[in-house]
C-alpha cells in the first residue's frame, strides 16, 4: 500500500489540529512539579507506572543500558535484542506481569514528548486496561506489521467490558495496521472499548481479524491513513456490533472497506475529506446524523458488494464544483445491494453522468421509493 495525498482544504486543516489538540503533546517539558501531578491523576490513582518508561520523544535502546542481552532480559524477560527500545520493554514487561497476576491498570503519563516502540506492543483487553493523557505512542521506526494488538485468550467470555485503552496519539507508518484486533481462542472475542484516540499515519488505521466483534470507539480521530478502518475477506466469526459514537474519519483513500461483512454502527460521526468513504461493503453499515464531506469525487465514493447501507438523518455534501470524474456516487454488484435514505439531507451530489447509481441495486428514499437522481434541491 502507498501513500496517498490529497489536496489540503482549510475544513480538514481544521480538523487535523483538532485532533492533534486532541492527543495533548506538549511543546515543553512540564515542570516537575506539573509532571507529578500529571503522573498521578485522580481516574488512574489506582494504575501503575510501568518502571523506567522515558516518553521524551528520543530513541533509548538497551544497549544504553546493558552489554549483553541476557542481562536485559533478565529485568524484560521479552527483550530480542539490544536494539530494542528500553519504552518497548518497559510497556510490553508491565502488560505481561498485569496479565499473569490477573487483572489491571497501566498509566502512560504525557511527559512531553512520545514514547518509542520498535515493536509492536500485544495485550488482552479482558485483563489490562491502558491509559494515557494525550501520551503519544510512535511506531513509525517499528517492525511488524501491527502497532498494538488486541487478543483476548484465557479469561471469562463476559464481563471484561470495564477495560479501556484510552487517551494515545498513535502514529505508525504506511505499511503497519494500528489497532488491530484478532483472537484465537474459540468463544471469545477482543472486544474493548476505544476513547479518546488519535489513530494516524497507518496502512490499515483499524484492522480488524478473527472473533472480534462488540468492540465500540468513542471521541476516536482517524486519519491520513490508507484504509481508515479494515474489514478484510475470510474471517471467524466476527463483525457483530462494531461502534463508532462521535468520532471523527478523515484525509484517508478509503474510510471503510468492509468485504468481510461487518455489521458498523456510526453516531454522530463525521466521515469527510477521503478519496472513498465506502468500498466494497457486504455487511450493513448504519449512520445515525453523521456528517459525510468529500471533494468532488475521482472514483465512486460509495460501493456496495451485497450489502447495506443506512443513512438515518445527517448531512451528505460534495464540496466544491471542480470537475467531477466519477460517473456515479453509488455502485452496486448485487440486486440485493441497497441504500435507505431516512431524513438525509444534502447538497452538490454531482456526477459525470448525472446520475446516482450504477448497478443493480437501488437507493430507497424515504417512503421507500427508489430514486436514481439526486432529489429536488440537493444539486
Amino acid at each position: 500500500m502507498g501513500r496517498n495525498t490529497l489536496n489540503a482544504a482549510t475544513r480538514r486543516d481544521v480538523m487535523l489540529g483538532s485532533a492533534v489538540a486532541l492527543a495533548g503533546t506538549a511543546a515543553v517539558a512540564p515542570s516537575a512539579a506539573s509532571a507529578a501531578q500529571r503522573e498521578t491523576p485522580p481516574f488512574v490513582a489506582d494504575s501503575e507506572i510501568p518502571v523506567d518508561v522515558i516518553g521524551d520523544g528520543r530513541s533509548h535502546p538497551l544497549r544504553e543500558r546493558f552489554e549483553r542481552l541476557e542481562d536485559a532480559q533478565k529485568i524484560y524477560p521479552r527483550a530480542r535484542s539490544l536494539d530494542d527500545e528500553i519504552d518497548w520493554c518497559a510497556v510490553q514487561h508491565a502488560i505481561y506481569k498485569i496479565q499473569q497476576r490477573g487483572t489491571g491498570a497501566i498509566y502512560l503519563p504525557n511527559r512531553g514528548g512520545s514514547y518509542v516502540f520498535n515493536r509492536g506492543i500485544k495485550l488482552n483487553p479482558n485483563r489490562v486496561t491502558l491509559r494515557g493523557g494525550g501520551t503519544v505512542l510512535d511506531f513509525r521506526n517499528a517492525e511488524g506489521d501491527t502497532a498494538i494488538t488486541f487478543a483476548s485468550e484465557n479469561g471469562p467470555q463476559w464481563g471484561h467490558e470495564k477495560h479501556v485503552f484510552q487517551g494515545f496519539d498513535v502514529i505508525g507508518h504506511q505499511e503497519m495496521a494500528g489497532l488491530y484486533f484478532a483472537t484465537n481462542t474459540k468463544a471469545m472475542s477482543s472486544r474493548t472499548q476505544i476513547r479518546d484516540t488519535v489513530i494516524r499515519e497507518f496502512g490499515s488505521g483499524v484492522l480488524f481479524g478473527d472473533r472480534s466483534y462488540m468492540i465500540s470507539f468513542h471521541h476516536v480521530s482517524i486519519y491520513n491513513c490508507y484504509f481508515g478502518i479494515n474489514c478484510p475477506y475470510g474471517l471467524i466469526e466476527a463483525g457483530e456490533t462494531v461502534s463508532f459514537s462521535q468520532c471523527s474519519l478523515f484525509g484517508c483513500y478509503c474510510t471503510i472497506l468492509n468485504t468481510a461483512g461487518f455489521e458498523l454502527k456510526f453516531f454522530a460521526t463525521s466521515l469527510v475529506y477521503s478519496e472513498r468513504i465506502v468500498w466494497d461493503n457486504n455487511g450493513l453499515i448504519d449512520f445515525l446524523s453523521c456528517r459525510v464531506e468529500i471533494q468532488p469525487p475521482k472514483d465512486v465514493p460509495f460501493h456496495n458488494g451485497v450489502g447495506r447501507v443506512d443513512f438515518y438523518g445527517g448531512f451528505f455534501l460534495i464540496n466544491g464544483q471542480r470537475e467531477v470524474k466519477a460517473q456515479e456516487l453509488f455502485a452496486f454488484n448485487d440486486p440485493v445491494a441497497s441504500v435507505h435514505m431516512i431524513g438525509l439531507r444534502g447538497w452538490n451530489w454531482i456526477s459525470a453522468s448525472g446520475k446516482l447509481t450504477n448497478g443493480p441495486g437501488k437507493i430507497f428514499r424515504y417512503e421507500g421509493n427508489s430514486i436514481d437522481t439526486p432529489p429536488k434541491g440537493y444539486v
